[in-house]
């Protein structure tokens, strides 16, 4: 008992101690220093000694309940949406149900020029920032700040509202791919300035440039992606300058070659075809830098069914009537005026003989059905050239304008010549002469088709010259004429048996005799020895002349070399070749003229 009432007493004083020590109070509120009364330090008896403790802060719960709120506070919306007491999860449902009608509202309308479209979300995928917007609208008043302060901030937003707007705009992978796709549809290539030839007022004319349109897409990008719904955006521009401009070509077209052939000697038929290939079809064409021009594309085929008339022509070393014979006279002339105007070319033969209106190995052959022979040359220049060409029945001129040689060439050469072609070599015919059996012919009929000549081998060369001085010279074509040992077309023989027809044999065997027919026929004699001389044929048998004494024998053709024999039963046999060609084309002539590879028209 003792020994509790010492631990009380202790902890009486020690409480007292603490009491002196902090400064306690009486209880008519002074401190406890020195009395008002004649004892120093002591302590009244009236006085009293109380503990003051801190008064209980009242609104911590509710505080508290403000601050860590599992919901929306009451007055807050999103995009328009009243979200007050939701959860997060449940303003995302509520307000993604609104979002998708406003998704409707996002279109733009966007124009380049005269050409527009619409960028909407039915046609461009969309992004919207909802997740982040929820995420701030839920975060307000979450700091304390006082119960006052927070409880004042929470009646302003249920009274007044607090709306939190969605940011809807379209995915910026989309919608790139949408406005590259938009700038590819509607941007306009430059067209550069370029010539025409006026046919009716035998003029050049000039078509300005027009510049090309190209679409700013990096701004076109960031302003759709700025944009509203329901504005319209005129796309940005940027020009893009012609390479060629009307001031870069008017004025500077001069004539870069002209070339001129005769025909004047030509018939009525051949004249007609000169002229519709020429003042018809060919001029006023233009070709482009870099393109290859066709004689064969520019003419078109040569047949029945077209405007062309039936004339003479070059096969295999002799004369045929085909349609569009001398349509080679304006190949010939064009590939000299295209060769002068430094024209690239791509292909060019000559004929199977020389002919009379040009330089030998200075012509250009062409056909167009059977084996294809085409003339093509390439616009090797830095503009546009025109081919102009005139046909009056008398000469053939060409002409190629474009812009002058020296500014193609960048001043190395202003004019280009073609000198008269050199012969290195001739060649002479190999085989024997061939004969063609036409059994409509009387017998002792005899015709040559082909006569026969030696062949030769030409050179030519191309001259470039600046200010009348040649700086240079370079190889231009070489042209092979054929040999021919002469063909001829006879009447049948005497006898109509196979092994009766005239033809060449072995130099070691006698040519076979024709029966008599009831008329004397020319008796072929063994070649080995001398020409057989024909006898007086009938009266109305033409009468053939002794051939001259240089007249080849017939001995056994090469094996290359067909034998003629007796046409079919059912081939239909040729008629008489006229000696001259006609002024009109016969009422029926053939569809298709014969082709060959030395076919020339």
């Amino acid at each position: 008992m003792k020994k509790k009432q010492f631990i009380w007493m202790i902890l009486l004083s020690m409480l007292l101690m603490l009491i002196l020590a902090c400064g306690g109070t009486t209880t008519d509120g002074q401190g406890t220093g020195d009395r008002q009364g004649d004892v120093p330090g002591g302590v009244g008896e009236a006085d009293e000694i109380s503990i003051v403790t801190p008064e209980p802060d009242l609104h911590r719960d509710e505080l508290n309940a403000i601050l860590m709120r599992v919901t929306m506070l009451d007055g807050v919306s999103i995009n328009g949406v009243d979200v007050s007491g939701m959860t997060k999860e449940e303003a995302k449902n509520a307000v993604s149900s609104a979002l998708s009608a406003k998704k409707n509202d996002l279109s733009i309308n966007v124009t380049f020029g005269d050409a527009s479209e619409v960028f909407s979300a039915e046609t461009v995928k969309t992004d919207d920032d909802l997740d982040a917007v929820i995420t701030e609208a839920f975060s307000i008043v979450r700091e304390d700040i006082g119960f006052d302060a927070v409880s004042a901030e929470v009646e302003r937003i249920k009274k007044n509202g607090m709306d939190f707007p969605v940011h809807l705009s379209f995915n910026e992978s989309a919608l790139n791919d949408a406005v590259n796709a938009f700038a590819d549809a509607h941007e306009t290539a430059p067209v550069n300035a370029c010539v025409s030839y006026n046919k009716e007022e035998n003029k050049i004319d000039y078509t300005p440039d027009v510049p090309g349109r190209k679409v700013n897409r990096e701004a076109l990008f960031s302003a759709l992606l700025d944009a509203e719904g329901g504005e319209t955006l005129e796309a940005p521009a940027e020009e893009i300058p012609a390479e060629v401009t009307l001031k870069d070509i008017q004025e500077k077209y001069v004539l870069r070659s002209t070339y001129t052939t005769k025909y004047s000697k030509s018939n009525k038929n051949r004249k007609e075809n000169i002229r519709h290939g020429t003042m018809d079809l060919l001029t006023g064409t233009i070709v482009h830098p870099g393109d290859v021009f066709s004689m064969n594309e520019c003419l078109g085929v040569r047949k029945k069914d077209g405007h062309w008339k039936i004339a003479t022509a070059f096969q295999a070393g002799k004369h045929v009537k085909e349609y569009g014979g001398g349509v080679c006279q304006i190949s010939t002339t064009l590939y000299n005026a295209a060769v002068m105007s430094d024209m690239e070319i791509v292909f060019r033969q000559n004929h199977s003989m020389p002919v009379d209106y040009v330089d030998k190995g200075r012509d250009a052959t062409i056909n167009s059905i059977g084996n294809i022979i085409d003339f093509k040359f390439k616009n090797s220049s830095k503009s546009d050239i025109i081919i102009i060409g005139n046909a009056d029945g008398k000469t053939l001129t060409i002409e190629i304008w474009g812009i002058p040689l020296v500014e193609d060439s960048n001043g190395e050469y202003d004019e280009i010549r073609i000198p008269t072609p050199k012969k290195t070599k001739t060649l002479k015919p190999t085989g024997e002469v061939l004969y063609q059996i036409d059994e409509t012919k009387p017998v002792g009929y005899k015709e040559e088709v082909a006569k026969k000549r030696d062949g030769s081998v030409w050179e030519s060369k191309k001259e470039y010259y600046l200010n009348g001085v040649l700086v240079k010279t370079e190889d231009l074509a070489t042209s092979t004429y054929k040999a021919y040992a002469g063909e001829y077309i006879v009447g049948p023989s005497a006898g109509s048996d196979d092994d009766k027809t005239p033809q060449p044999s072995d130099s070691g065997e006698k040519t076979p005799k024709p029966t008599d027919s009831g008329t004397k026929t020319p008796k072929p004699t063994d070649p080995g020895t001398k020409t057989p001389k024909p006898t007086d044929p009938p009266e109305n048998t033409p009468k053939p002349t002794d051939p001259p004494e240089n007249t080849p024998k017939p001995t056994d053709p090469p094996e290359d070399t067909p034998k003629p024999t007796d046409p079919p039963e059912d081939t239909p046999k040729p008629t008489d070749p006229p000696t001259d060609p006609p002024a009109d084309p016969p009422d029926n002539p053939p569809d298709d003229p014969p082709s060959d590879d030395d076919n020339g028209e």
